[in-house]
C-alpha cells in the first residue's frame, strides 16, 4: 500500500474527526411509487447483506489486488454482498485518468462518499465494511484488504435490523423504474435513509499493475457510475418501529455511456448523521 504524497496536508485537514455529511436535496428524485404504512406480516428467514466500498484508483498498482479480493468475497456469499468501487477526486496522483483513457471513473458521489461518509484513508487501496467502525478500531476506513472478509463475515452473522426488496423494470429505451421495499424489522430511534445507485461492471480501461506495469485492457467492475437518490440517501423516517414499509418506485435512464448489459443497481437502508453513517441493510441487483 502507498502512502499519499499528500498525507500531511489531509492530516492538517481533516485531523481525526470525521467531517459529517453535508446534505443536498436540491435535485428532485421522481418517484412512481411513495408509500409507507405498517404490516404484522414481516418478512420470514431475513439475512443481513453486507456493503463493501473498496476505494480504487487506475494508477494505485496495488488497487487490482483489492478489487480482486472484494470480488472473490461477493462469489463466496452469493446474492449477499454488495460492492461499490469508488473514484474519489481527491486522489489525482492515483485517480487521474490516462491521457489516452475514454472514460474517467471519478464522480462527485464517490468523492462525497469517502469524505462524509466514510473518511479520508491515508493511501489508496482502501476500503469499508458496511460503514462500520469495528470493535478496537477506530476508523471505519481498512486499508489491509487482506482482512476485509474477516469484517464481512462479522456482519453478516448479524441479526438483520431491516429487510430489502428490489425489482427492476425496463421501459422503453434506458428507461428503469427500481420498485424498492424496505421493512423495518428491529425498533430505531433515529433518523434512517435508503440510498440507490448505478453500478457498472466490465469496463475496458488501462489500469496500473500490482508488478507496476500497465494494462490497458484491464476489466473493471462494480464502478460507481451515478446516484440515483442523493450520495447519502434520501430520508424514511426520523424513527421507524418494527413492521413499518416503505415503498418508493425511482425512475431514471440509464446514461448512453454506460453498457446496460453491465449495470446493476445497489440499493443501502443507511444512516447518515454525524453519530453513525453505518449501513444496516443492502440489496444490489443486475438490469439484464
Amino acid at each position: 500500500m502507498k502512502k499519499l504524497s499528500f498525507l500531511a496536508v489531509v492530516i492538517f485537514l481533516f485531523g481525526c474527526t470525521e467531517v459529517p455529511p453535508v446534505i443536498d436535496f436540491s435535485e428532485p428524485v421522481l418517484l412512481a411509487t411513495d408509500t409507507t404504512y405498517i404490516t404484522r406480516d414481516l418478512p420470514q428467514n431475513v439475512k443481513k447483506n453486507v456493503l463493501i466500498e473498496d476505494i480504487s484508483g487506475v494508477r494505485c498498482n496495488n488497487c487490482p489486488k483489492a478489487a480482486d479480493i472484494a470480488h472473490d468475497i461477493q462469489d463466496k456469499y452469493p446474492n449477499r454482498i454488495a460492492v461499490l468501487t469508488l473514484h474519489s477526486n481527491r486522489y489525482g496522483p492515483f485517480t487521474a485518468p490516462y491521457p489516452e483513457s475514454k472514460d474517467t471513473f471519478n464522480t462527485v458521489e464517490a468523492t462525497e462518499i469517502v469524505s462524509n461518509l466514510i473518511g479520508e484513508p491515508s493511501g489508496l487501496p482502501a476500503g469499508a465494511i458496511d460503514r462500520k467502525v469495528f470493535a478496537g478500531k477506530t476508523s471505519k476506513i481498512n486499508q489491509q484488504y487482506e482482512t476485509w472478509e474477516s469484517q464481512v463475515v462479522e456482519q453478516l452473522a448479524l441479526t438483520p435490523k431491516a429487510d430489502l426488496e428490489l425489482e427492476l423494470i425496463k421501459q422503453q429505451g434506458r428507461e428503469i423504474i427500481a420498485n424498492v421495499k424496505a421493512t423495518v424489522l428491529a425498533e430505531d430511534p433515529s433518523a434512517t435513509y435508503l440510498s440507490v445507485f448505478i453500478v457498472e461492471s466490465h469496463i475496458k480501461s488501462k489500469q496500473k499493475m500490482p508488478d507496476n506495469t500497465y494494462d490497458k485492457d484491464y476489466l473493471h467492475n462494480s464502478i460507481l457510475r451515478k446516484a440515483v437518490t442523493n450520495y447519502a440517501g434520501v430520508k424514511l423516517a426520523d424513527n421507524v418501529e418494527v413492521g413499518r414499509v416503505f415503498e418508493k418506485g425511482f425512475v431514471f435512464t440509464i446514461p448512453e455511456k454506460y453498457d446496460i448489459n453491465y449495470c446493476s443497481i445497489v440499493v443501502l437502508i443507511n444512516k447518515n448523521e454525524q453519530a453513525t453513517t453505518e449501513v444496516v441493510q443492502s440489496i444490489e441487483k443486475s438490469i439484464e
